[in-house]
């Protein structure tokens, strides 16, 4: 995100540095917990009162990941939370197995 450019030429893709250099903001993640789950979001109870707690582990995680190859990032950066969110995607909605048709 710093330099799309650096890894993939000819890329027509903008630099979103201040990704690198902006906090995440966690102060408002309780209360959008509790509104998701009103929404219907099946977060546990009361998973508002330790969702930093969570968001900090995975954080800390990435971020020692980005360290092995040598990415210096602070773990409480915008960076931190959108490589968590791309990591996420399409792994929180299971649908029901398919059966395995047999060939005939």
């Amino acid at each position: 995100m710093y330099d799309p450019r650096l890894t993939s030429p000819g890329s027509i893709m903008p630099r979103y540095i201040w990704l690198l250099d902006d906090k995440l903001d966690i102060s408002t993640t309780a209360a959008k917990i509790r509104a998701m789950r009103k929404l219907g979001v099946p977060y546990p109870k009361d998973y508002d009162k330790i969702a930093n707690v969570d968001l900090m582990k995975q954080a800390d995680s990435i971020a020692g990941n980005l360290k092995k190859d040598k990415i210096e990032t602070s773990s409480d950066r915008e960076i931190i939370a959108l490589i968590a969110y791309m990591q996420r995607l399409g792994r929180d909605i299971q649908g029901e197995p398919k059966p395995i048709s047999e060939k005939k």
